[in-house]
């Protein structure tokens, strides 16, 4: 019915192509046209997926129209029928990814917008697909093993541990019971680092950059216990059929709400698994149902969540990782004695009667022969990786190589329901002297002389405003660095405080390209009308008692008048772009600084009626609890949170993100263009501090409490030169101080959509505002959101008492070269050889997955002994899996703590002999041995 009905609006209204009805009228006739032609050519696979696809479009866009049509209806029957204008609805196409920062270079979505709401979204995958099914079916499964971990960088234990279950299921291998409480172990702490890092960017996504640090430490621990353990990072090469390659190393045990919903029904339907299937309302954990190593012998519960959002994804992973935690620390307390390998699976061995070139040739090893077979059977094994079902389809057919290897992804299975999750959601839920005298003897420089005078009043506000700016913005970096433990700029000048500048200059030399087709003027003119509007503010404030740019009787107002100028600019640039992102944008901005200036005018209205003088002076005459700090406090709530979404700061830098994302009024600019924007941001963050410091804070009175004031510093008391100077150090001390508070609040808050950032304007900051005197109604209107406003109190607290924590802890981060990591004993780095000691048994060869090393031998045929000629490795291609060090009989090979192994020339990395033999680094070092060297016996020699 409802299809019917538009397609019949369209047959009447073919004009408005863009509209949704338009496209479900075309994508119709292409049905009608693939079907007819698919009676012909049954055979055409492209047609019958062209149309597979079509139905899904149509489908999904007759669901919103439906949808749509519903919501219009109930509004009518609530309210009178009214003649509503017929509007022109174009559909917005964007495409986000492969390329896009969110998207990794993995996923491409292609979504089609109505407005800000998502009616389709069509997700293409497969961009990582590097045939590793296929490479399974010509390796065996040593040499596969290091290929596994690249499946998932973030769960690269999950896919070792898939890889080795499944012939240890075929050949019925027992695994020995500390070898898997080890294996229990190194899992449960891939499923930490893999929550870990989705967390971060998750809390990075949503404008809450600081965790993003804090996580980052943390998972950098998981990952010491991981190269201590494995010798690697993140390729670690450690589980082995039958157990593990090498045992733990001694000291190893001592040492959002309603976006997203996916019911019950459709979880199942669409085969999701994992946090995914759990936050549904599902108790399906795979470490229960399978009972697969020994969580059975654990005490720990399945994490889940009845609602099915994005809020609840959230809380059954972070309820995960202490489920993680509780079974690490009961393996590690339980953890029994014994092997770490089971070394009967010689049974796989070939029955064949090995040659001495061939490749079943094997020698007593320290390990088990790499050479064993699958017998011929098929079967599924699956564990519970961090995001879903991980499993592998296998079929042995007596060989080395499996016949079929096919992998099961979660991932891949868990965004087919992302189209689903899109639609109806708003896009923003989906990223610094010669003497003068000399002149004055000069007669023909007398008029010189008088210019300069006269332009010097001109440059020291600017130069002032600049270097105000500049100081901002390396405090910013300074203190965002002390709050994420990390270090800031300090190499460019003294403390890093030229960094700012350097900044500035590289962009104040880079090529500023203009948009082909756009409006040239309003491009150019966008960022100077932003610009200069902030800086016409600066007029206005007193800096002293006695230095005031232009004393103006009209307050405070003369500021907002001109600060309201700036929306202007931004409009002016996104539609100069000529793209209508960047418009969209600027709408939005201008949307958000006008939606914040109502308020901020109305909270000062009563103390800014009168000159921005005398304001300054009634504050003064009562001392310190004289400031209206104290008798407004309300409106200097108001005025902060005004303020900062006025300056686009977090929470309210919602500009700057979409920027990130599809739009932005600044996503066309470079150069120094570009620059302005972020310089009119930093010269509204001053201004708005010191409005703050006049209004509220008392301006240049020093009048604090258990504070001694020295009769010398008293501006009353003191000259007029001594007195202004001292007024100027006193509000510019103040100011600086209070922007502690947003810099603060930049790193410790997410960010606020676009609707949440309109609502906190017009519904709660607005009537605030409007009865700011009368007690009983502001009082009525924060009971009206009490729960909202003291819990969001409560976390904000919180955030703040946990950054500000952080504040005084030591950096974490390193600076390299001059701070070098100090490498675990079994860490992989370059591989050293020893010429004597090799037998030219080529087993590294065999064992290695690319046939890296390159074995130049003869056979004396005397003896029938192998001589070795030459070896060599190539570390351009090298991966540091160790196989070839793990399974080589005479051990001839072993690996080194270096990892410098950079060069300009690409084949310097072809490592011969000579270069393999060659000592490490750390041994050449030692003092012991060098001195040894040194010896006037071995020089001698």
């Amino acid at each position: 019915m409802v299809k019917n009905l538009f397609i019949s609006v369209i047959s009447q209204k073919e004009a408005n192509r863009g509209s949704v009805e338009f496209q479900v009228f075309s994508f119709t006739n292409k049905i009608r046209r693939l079907t007819s032609h698919l009676e012909l050519h049954r055979k055409d696979y492209l047609s019958q997926r062209g149309l597979r696809k079509t139905l899904g479009k149509r489908q999904r866009l007759l669901s919103y129209l439906a949808k749509k049509n519903r919501q219009f209806m109930e509004e009518l029957i609530r309210g009178k029928p009214m003649n509503v204008p017929a509007t022109r609805e174009d559909l917005m196409i964007v495409n986000m990814g492969p390329h896009h920062p969110s998207m990794h270079g993995v996923l491409r979505l292609i979504i089609t917008l109505d407005g800000e709401d998502v009616i389709d979204c069509e997700p293409i995958l497969g961009y990582l697909h590097r045939g590793m099914e296929k490479i399974a079916e010509n390796r065996t499964i040593i040499q596969y093993l290091p290929y596994v971990t690249r499946w998932d960088y973030l769960a690269t234990m999950f896919t070792e541990a898939i890889t080795v279950n499944a012939p240890e299921q075929l050949g019925n291998i027992q695994v020995p019971k500390r070898a898997s409480y080890i294996r229990v172990i190194m899992l449960e702490l891939s499923r930490i680092a893999s929550h870990l890092l989705w967390l971060g960017p998750f809390m990075a996504d949503i404008g809450a950059q600081t965790p993003f640090f804090y996580i980052f430490r943390e998972r950098e621990l998981v990952y010491d216990l991981f190269e201590a353990a494995t010798g690697m990072r993140m390729m670690h090469n450690y589980f082995r059929i039958g157990g593990v390659a090498a045992d733990l190393p001694y000291g190893w045990i001592d040492k959002f709400e309603g976006v997203g919903i996916i019911g019950v029904e459709e979880a199942i339907n669409w085969g999701l698994s994992g946090p995914m299937l759990r936050a549904s309302g599902i108790q399906w954990d795979l470490r229960k149902v399978d009972r697969y190593e020994c969580y059975d012998e654990f005490d720990w519960e399945v994490q889940w969540q009845k609602e099915g959002d994005s809020l609840s994804r959230y809380l059954v992973r972070i309820g995960e990782m202490m489920e993680s935690i509780k079974i690490i620390q009961q393996a590690l307390e339980g953890i029994p004695g014994g092997p770490y390998e089971n070394l009967e699976i010689r049974c796989f061995d070939r029955v064949r009667n090995p040659e001495l070139n061939d490749f079943d040739y094997r020698f007593i090893s320290k390990k088990p022969s790499p050479t064993f077979e699958l017998s011929k059977q098929e079967l599924y094994v699956r564990v519970e990786a961090p995001k879903g079902e991980l499993g592998v389809f296998l079929i042995g057919d007596q060989n080395v190589f499996p016949w079929r290897w096919k992998i099961r992804p979660p991932g891949f299975i868990n965004l087919q329901i992302l189209p689903q999750l899109l639609i109806g959601e708003m896009i923003i839920d989906t990223p610094e002297v010669q003497d003068i005298n000399s002149f004055s003897r000069l007669e023909y420089l007398k008029e010189v002389y008088g210019m300069i005078w006269v332009l010097v009043p001109i440059f020291t506000p600017v130069l002032g405003i600049t270097i105000g700016v500049l100081a901002i913005v390396w405090l910013e970096r300074e203190i965002s660095a002390g709050i994420q433990q990390r270090i800031g700029p300090e190499y460019a000048g003294p403390l890093g405080i030229l960094q700012a500048l350097a900044d500035g200059t590289k962009l104040l030399f880079k090529e500023n390209l203009l948009p082909s087709r756009g409006d040239t003027r309003l491009f150019s003119i966008g960022p100077s009308i932003a610009v200069i509007s902030i800086l016409l503010s600066y007029l206005i404030i007193p800096f002293g008692s006695n230095l005031v740019l232009s004393d103006l009787n009209i307050g405070v107002f003369l500021w907002i008048a001109i600060s309201s100028i700036a929306p202007i600019g931004l409009l002016m640039s996104g539609y100069g772009s000529n793209n209508k992102y960047s418009f969209l944008g600027g709408l939005r901005a201008a949307a958000q600084s006008i939606s914040y200036e109502i308020p901020l005018t109305l909270c000062v209205l009563s103390i800014s009626l009168r000159a921005i003088l005398d304001i300054v002076e009634a504050q003064s005459k009562y001392g310190f609890w004289g400031w209206n700090l104290w008798r407004q406090p309300i409106g200097f709530i108001v005025f902060l949170i005004s303020s900062l979404a006025e300056c686009e700061r977090l929470p309210f830098d919602l500009p700057e993100a979409e920027e990130e994302l599809v739009a932005g009024y600044q996503t066309e600019y470079s150069g120094i263009k570009f620059g302005l924007f972020y310089v009119a941001s930093y010269l509204n963050l001053l201004v708005s501090s010191l409005f703050v410091t006049v209004l509220y804070l008392g301006g240049w009175d020093l009048s604090i409490p258990y504070i001694f004031v020295p009769e010398f510093f008293e501006i009353n008391k003191a000259g007029e030169v001594f007195g202004t100077t001292i007024g100027i150090f006193i509000t510019l001390a103040k100011t600086y101080l209070f922007l502690f508070i947003p810099i603060t609040t930049r790193w410790t808050l997410p960010r606020l959509r676009m609707d949440q950032l309109l609502n906190l304007g017009w519904k709660f900051l607005l009537p605030i505002s409007l009865d700011i005197h009368d007690m009983f109604p502001m009082v009525t209107g924060f009971m009206n959101y009490g729960q909202q406003t003291v819990r969001a109190a409560r976390y904000i607290g919180q955030s703040f008492m946990i950054t500000l924590s952080h504040a005084n802890r030591l950096p974490v981060t390193i600076q390299y070269p001059y701070e070098k990591l100090i490498t675990s004993e079994r860490f992989r780095g370059r591989i050293h050889f020893e010429f004597d000691k090799c037998i030219a048994c080529e087993v590294c060869v065999r064992v290695c997955p690319i046939d890296l090393p390159v074995v130049d031998w003869k056979l004396e045929t005397d003896i029938r002994k192998k001589q070795l000629l030459n070896y060599s490795i190539d570390f351009g291609i090298c991966i540091f899996c160790g196989n070839c060090v793990e399974y080589c009989p005479t051990n001839c090979l072993s690996m080194t703590e270096e990892y410098e192994l950079s060069t300009y020339d690409r084949h310097e990395l072809n490592y011969n002999q000579i270069s393999l033999g060659r000592l490490p680094m750390s041994v050449i070092d030692d003092y012991t041995i060098r001195t040894i060297l040194n010896s006037p016996q071995i020089t001698s020699e």
